[in-house]
């Protein structure tokens, strides 16, 4: 193990920091439930980004206060939350307020005079202002003087009195980039926090369709059976590939969904089973942070983070619907917070009601060519049906001169073809659009509870838990079940003794068994996941921090899928020589009586599980305390044990399990400047490194080394630099062997063919996916124009050894690439290939990454544009052997690993009152098609919102309806159509991983708190 941090002592002196009032001053959108006094400014700076400490000597922390939420300055919300505690608050610096007793001069501070001066006011909807960088709480020791006030001659004697200071708790935010307490805009990771308002205002009804609009998702992952075999929804960074984004729940792993590991072969959590109710916020760390957090996290990380100490009670509820779809949700959420800790329950329900293919003109008709497509329509099972002979052979019974070998069922084609003749087209094949009846949109169904609980053993020992369950059920159909064949492939024959048979020789057909219905694919998820753990103070130190959790989760899902054709008793049917137990396929509609179809089909059920327990620990503390800052310190570790159970065929059967440890530590080492505030001429390092071993493979090390350098007050430069790994999944190393007869071309004798035992199966000598990962950026908020925030990050990240399943044929013209792959004989002849996962390839991924806010204050309301973009520069892949490096930038892959060059949001957001609105336009930039020169892309998709807090209205007749609102919003309003795509070689005839198929959906929600 390899965990290198340095420690650098510099003895610089401290220079003075100029006050502002503008951090009182500002308006924010708050919510700040009923609690101790500590409690309600831990709240405060999260949901400012500001630093707000108490002394630890000042009275009144226990107190309780509150509640406070609404439209309103930290100044304005500190006088309520201190009206009766007797205390008051100085301006520190510009981010840092301090909470303190009131000073011997009356009046000295001009920012507590003006704010005593206000009243709280009231909000529509209560939650934190959009925008704002919102967190975990954290802490950290500071130098300020009792006595200070905010004028600038008391503030210029700030280190001159540093010996005579008391040590002062500030609370600060903690970002999924880092362990240590920093914030957003503070840390050398570029992290991007979204606030359950935001999310919200984007109409998204699921945690992977928000996920979907961000500009550094460059491939969207749905529930379309076109993307997944399983009905998992994931997230993927900078198109990277599926698996190497981690996510998070609450800052802590999650286990692999048990079906979409076995059916898909996806190592991810499904981002399904999280209700979007339930999310208090979302933060996105698009680099690689495997320091940090360990395997997965090759592209980046996603933290999803619940809601909690919520007090009152609270019911939200809407609907939407766009063309032949509809969705609705719900949830009910009750808190109660008192002096010893606080408990939340929120219950949410979604019912989502499925987009059939035939509603959209690009499913309904796979015949594409009038597109510039293919004809996609297929033969195999239509119904009515078609009929061909075995050896190409003209068949009977056609007009005169036709030699055709195969015919079309007519549509009026009845009784008994034997008897009353065939009813045929000589030389013609029926065909169908099989996506017309495939679920574009699965039909679901989700129920969940969370609970979140904290309990104040001790003022320095809390416990604390959190535990979701969620149901869910998802129904996909398919198409209607065959008996697949068509010349050629004569799957399925019909004897010469079928009394149907009007040929009098055995013949092949191909037809639908109309007359019970689609295939379907039945999922049902039960998802569950407590999490337990003690935190508090060493030693009832403010200053050091520990905490122990431990978790599982888990997910049970059974897959049943209906209307599966059992092809012995198919085949028996289609030989029988009794009209009651033979099937006539020579007709259009059902091919026998109802009881004779249904005895030919079956329901298969499968179970599967993913599971994971793990267990944590770490302490964070100073180390000591540099003229520049105190050197921050995280220490901890963790263990895991991943399990993955399926029970459904020899291929995909599996019951393995792993266990893993690590060992992780971070360093934040002040190196000049006051690095506590946010004033110029500052400079800090940031080392991190984490060790993990696996029982399989062994261990890796993934250090990571950051910087923050602000010249001036107004401008943060940072970089970062780290190494990332994926650990192979539990089905890759161990999948269970199948074996089966195979050819292959031979090279190394003249492309002869031979004939081979393939055998597929894991690879248990299989070693970790790596990568490695620079940012490097800026971060300018305007001193001149008030409100105004850029951020610009280029990122790169560089995949190596990335795991691959390869065919036969292909590891056979590279055998020396994969040493026991390709098995010979004595004479040298080919007698065995070993398919199975292989490290094999590489990736490497570049681009910038674009962020302004505004906001502009007006007699007319609060206007806040915004631009969040992704330029993607490079992405170059070598990922088939003895192939040349390909250039996968704009140029649309079946296998995923691509990304548009341009990906892009713009918003306009407005406030007044009441009232709210908010306009945002999607870009997806012009790319090749998939397998064609076609470009596609350079499109626009724009979402509305509109809101009207209309409990501000009532509130003089009925107080506790102040917080009623109402909502009416559209996703795609102009109903933006998508274009023709070669998507999944041209099957669904759009690109389900950027086009908007389901076109204009429009709701309406409605709710209040209590």
């Amino acid at each position: 193990m390899s965990v290198a941090l340095l420690t650098l002592v510099l003895a610089v002196a401290a220079v003075a920091v100029p006050v502002s009032a503008q951090a009182v001053t500002q308006s924010y959108h708050l919510n700040i439930p009923r609690q101790q006094l500590d409690g309600a400014l831990k709240d405060l700076a999260q949901q400012t980004g500001l630093q707000i400490a108490r002394f630890s000597d000042t009275p009144g922390g226990s107190a309780l206060v509150g509640p406070v939420s609404g439209e309103m300055t930290v100044g304005e919300a500190l006088t309520s939350l201190l009206v009766k505690s007797g205390l008051t608050y100085k301006m520190v610096n510009d981010r840092t307020i301090a909470v303190v007793a009131p000073g011997p001069e009356p009046g000295a501070s001009a920012q507590s005079s003006a704010a005593d001066q206000a009243s709280p006011a009231t909000s529509d909807d209560g939650k934190a202002k959009e925008g704002k960088k919102t967190s975990s709480v954290g802490f950290r020791v500071a130098q300020v003087d009792q006595g200070q006030t905010s004028s600038p001659s008391s503030v210029e004697k700030q280190d001159a009195q540093a010996s005579k200071k008391k040590p002062l708790q500030l609370e600060e935010v903690v970002v999924t980039g880092s362990r240590l307490p920093q914030t957003s805009t503070q840390e050398p990771q570029p992290t991007q926090v979204y606030t359950a308002e935001q999310i919200a205002q984007s109409g998204r009804q699921s945690v992977a369709d928000f996920l979907n609009t961000l500009p550094q998702v460059s491939v969207a992952s749905t529930e379309s059976g076109y993307q997944t075999a399983d009905g998992a929804t994931t997230v993927r960074l900078h198109g990277l590939p599926v698996g190497t984004t981690l996510v998070l729940i609450n800052g802590r792993r999650a286990e692999v969904n048990g079906v979409a590991a076995a059916v898909g072969d996806h190592n991810v959590l499904n981002l399904g089973n999280i209700p979007l109710g339930a999310v208090d916020r979302i933060e996105v760390v698009p680099s690689g942070s495997s320091a940090i957090y360990g395997s997965d996290a090759i592209a980046g990380v996603i933290n999803i983070i619940f809601k909690s100490h919520f007090d009152g009670l609270e019911f939200n509820a809407g609907g939407g619907a766009a063309s032949a779809t509809k969705d609705w949700h719900g949830d009910l959420a009750w808190g109660k917070t008192w002096s010893a800790g606080s408990l939340t329950l929120i219950a949410t329900f979604q019912d989502q009601s499925e987009l059939s293919g035939t509603e959209r003109p690009l499913t309904a008709n796979a015949d594409h060519r009038p597109l510039g497509g293919a004809d996609g329509r297929s033969a195999l099972s239509c119904n009515p049906g078609n009929v061909f002979t075995l050896d190409g052979s003209p068949l009977p019974g056609g007009p005169s001169g036709n030699a055709s070998s195969f015919a079309a069922v007519l549509p009026a084609a009845t009784g008994n073809p034997a008897q009353t003749g065939f009813q045929g087209n000589y030389g013609q094949r029926n065909t169908c659009s099989r996506t017309s009846t495939t679920s574009i949109i699965p039909e679901e169904h989700q129920a969940s509870l969370l609970v979140t609980g904290n309990y104040q053993l001790t003022p320095g020992l809390e416990l604390f838990t959190d535990l979701l369950f969620s149901r869910t059920r998802q129904l996909t159909n398919s198409f209607a079940p065959g008996l697949l064949g068509q010349p050629g492939f004569a799957q399925f024959t019909v004897s010469a003794s079928n009394p149907y048979n009007p040929f009098g020789e055995t013949v092949g057909v191909g037809v639908a068994l109309a007359g019970l219905g689609l295939q379907g694919q039945d999922i049902v998820t039960n998802y569950f996941r407590p999490v337990v753990g003690i935190r508090g103070n060493i030693f009832g130190s403010n200053d050091w921090k520990w905490e122990v959790a431990g978790w599982m989760s888990e997910d049970r899902d059974r897959l049943a899928t209906t209307n599966n054709v059992n092809g012995a008793a198919a085949q028996a049917a289609l030989n029988s020589t009794s009209p009651a137990t033979a099937l006539n396929p020579f007709v259009a509609g059902p091919a026998g009586p109802a009881p004779l179809l249904q005895s030919l089909v079956s329901e298969q059920t499968q179970d599967y599980r993913g599971k994971s327990i793990a267990t944590n620990g770490f302490v964070r503390g100073p180390l000591g305390s540099l003229p520049s800052g105190p050197l921050e310190v995280v220490v901890g570790g963790e263990f895991e044990r991943q399990e993955l159970f399926s029970s459904a065929n020899t291929f995909t059967n599996a019951n393995f399990h792993r266990n893993s440890y690590a060992m992780f530590a971070e360093m934040r080492i002040p190196i000049f400047g006051d690095t506590r505030s946010t004033s110029g001429n500052t400079l800090a390092a940031t080392l991190a490194d984490r060790y993990d071993h696996y029982a399989d493979f062994g261990g890796r090390s993934s250090p990571q080394f950051g910087l923050e350098y602000r010249p001036v007050e107004s401008l943060l430069l940072r970089g970062t630099y780290g190494k990332s790994f994926k650990a192979p999944s539990l089905l890759d190393l161990f999948r269970a062997e199948l074996q089966f007869p195979n050819i292959v071309l031979d090279p190394m004798r003249g492309n002869q063919q031979t004939l081979i035992t393939e055998t597929v199966a894991g690879n248990p000598g299989l070693q970790p996916e790596t990568g490695q990962s620079h940012t490097w950026g800026l971060v300018y908020s305007s001193a001149g124009i008030n409100g105004l925030q850029l951020s610009v990050t280029q990122w790169q990240v560089d995949e190596s050894n990335s795991i691959q399943f390869f065919f036969s044929q292909t590891l056979v013209p590279n055998e020396t690439l994969f040493p026991g792959a390709v098995i010979r004989g004595p004479t040298g002849a080919i007698v065995q290939v070993n398919d199975a996962p292989y490290n094999f390839g590489k990736l490497s991924v570049q681009g910038i990454d674009f962020q302004i806010d505004y906001r502009y204050e007006s007699r007319a309301g609060e206007w806040s544009p915004s631009l969040a973009a992704t330029d993607t520069t490079r992405y170059s892949a070598a990922l088939l052997p003895g192939a040349p490096v390909t250039d996968r930038l704009s140029m649309a892959n079946d296998d995923g690993n691509w990304a548009p060059r341009w990906k892009g949001t713009a918003r306009l957001g407005w406030k007044l009152g009441a009232y709210a609105a908010s306009i945002a336009g999607r870009y997806v930039g012009g790319y090749q098609d998939y397998g064609s020169t076609r470009e596609i892309g350079k499109f626009w998709l724009f979402d509305l919102n509109l809101r009207y807090g209309f409990g501000q209205e009532l509130a003089h007749f009925s107080p506790r309806l102040s917080k009623a609102y109402v909502e009416f919003g559209g996703l795609n309003i102009l109903d933006r159509r998508p274009q023709y795509s070669n998507f999944d070689f041209g099957f669904p005839g759009y690109d389900a991983a950027q086009a908007d198929i389901r076109g204009r959906f429009l709701y309406l929600r409605a709710g209040v708190k209590l």
